[in-house]
């Protein structure tokens, strides 16, 4: 039996008692590489509840042993000196972090890092210092052209310094990965998508009878970027025209913003149902239970949300944004520009018709979503990338 290595996940990212969903997606990349590998990942982060200076917990999720270190936030009147104490702490707590770590284990074969700076300075140092190879992860939509972000100096100079050494750059998409080139983050690319549970996530034979069409959308709910308005304006036009529908908004941001617009559009609790965060369990059992996917981000990568709505057997309606348009054919949904809201109205008239036709096979988007993004999937492209790097560097 072939020995398992040990792999360390790093991310900027990840999920903790502060923010509970943050980086979920890199969770569930270390949760597929655990299917091959002995894994351990490690987050810090700032968190104004400390008691301590530091506090250290660990435990193992879905057979991934987890280290988050929090820091007590800092403080102080004087910009400059904040800034500083803050970078300390930071640095002392990836320390804290990596001595935990060591205990379990007694040696890492190759760090995975996920989201390139700062933290992948981390990884950069295990390289220099202990000769640990890394690869990294981008999910990040900071380096698209829709943001129009201007990378600092020193960030762009350091950035570039830490895709320069990975041995691979594994974007989620290869929308990112022609956006990261086009910032001079130049290194050996690979794309490896997200990933999804297709055994929690699949579809239904059993749909609860109703009358309408329902529609799904889960987000973040942030207006910017998801632009739930848009979408509201868009059910309250297509409402005047047939009644047959509705559309659920999912979210762990603020709802009340936009039941307010529901109301001034009169759709609230008739066409637009709002509900707050879920678990896991219950966003699958919605999917279960729903007809189609909506979407109509001003940017985006490639939002787990989606390849989990495939997963279910459901269509995706989405703007034509980021990565999305790699996998949304015909055959799997409609896209349309973003911020037209004519568009997306008469997308969501058009779906519904097919939907009634019965055009879109729920077992053929199924399997799509298991051959590109279910665990099994996911995690044999990272096994062999990873068997490229170890035996580069044996």
């Amino acid at each position: 039996m072939t020995k398992k290595r040990n792999i360390l996940f790093l991310s900027g990212w990840y999920p903790n008692r502060v923010l509970p969903t943050l980086g979920n997606f890199v969770q569930k990349h270390a949760e597929a590489v655990a299917l091959h590998s002995n894994v351990a990942a490690l987050h810090v982060c700032a968190d104004a509840s400390c008691k301590e200076p530091f506090e250290v917990t660990e435990n193992t999720v879905n057979n991934v042993f987890t280290v988050n270190v929090y820091y007590r936030k800092v403080s102080h009147g004087i910009p400059l000196v904040s800034q500083l104490q803050k970078v300390m702490r930071n640095l002392k707590a990836w320390s804290l972090g990596m001595q935990r770590l060591n205990k379990k284990f007694t040696h890492t074969d190759l760090v995975h890092h996920n989201i390139l700076y700062p933290s992948g300075l981390i990884a950069l140092n295990l390289k220099r210092k202990k000769h640990i190879p890394y690869i990294v992860t981008e999910h990040s939509t900071a380096y698209l052209p829709s943001k129009k972000i201007s990378i600092g100096f020193t960030e762009s100079i350091l950035s570039k310094m830490i895709a320069r050494n990975a041995s691979f750059i594994t974007p989620v998409s290869g929308d990112l990965k022609k956006a990261m080139l086009d910032h001079g983050f130049a290194g050996n690319y690979e794309v490896v998508y997200n990933v999804v549970n297709t055994k929690m996530f699949s579809p239904s034979g059993n749909k609860t009878g109703n009358d309408k069409i329902k529609f799904l959308h889960i987000s973040t709910l942030d207006d910017p970027h998801k632009n739930i308005s848009g979408m509201l304006r868009a059910v309250a036009a297509l409402s005047k025209k047939r009644a047959d529908f509705q559309c659920s908004f999912i979210g762990d941001g603020d709802t009340a913003p936009h039941i307010e617009t529901a109301k001034q559009l009169g759709i609230y609790n008739s066409f637009a149902l709002f509900e707050g965060m879920k678990t896991t369990e219950e966003i699958a059992a919605l999917m279960k239970n729903s007809d189609a996917f909506l979407l109509f981000s001003n940017y985006e990568n490639l939002p787990v949300v989606i390849i989990e709505a495939l997963a279910s057997g459901l269509p995706v309606l989405s703007s034509d944004v980021g990565g999305i348009h790699e996998h949304i054919t015909q055959e799997r949904g409609i896209l349309v520009e973003a911020k037209n809201e004519k568009a997306f109205e008469e997308a969501m008239n058009t779906m519904i018709s097919s939907i009634r036709a019965q055009r879109y096979n729920a077992a053929a988007l199924a399997a799509y979503a298991e051959e590109n993004f279910s665990y099994e999937k996911v995690s044999a492209k990272f096994h062999h990338l990873y068997q490229q790097v170890l035996k580069d560097n044996v």
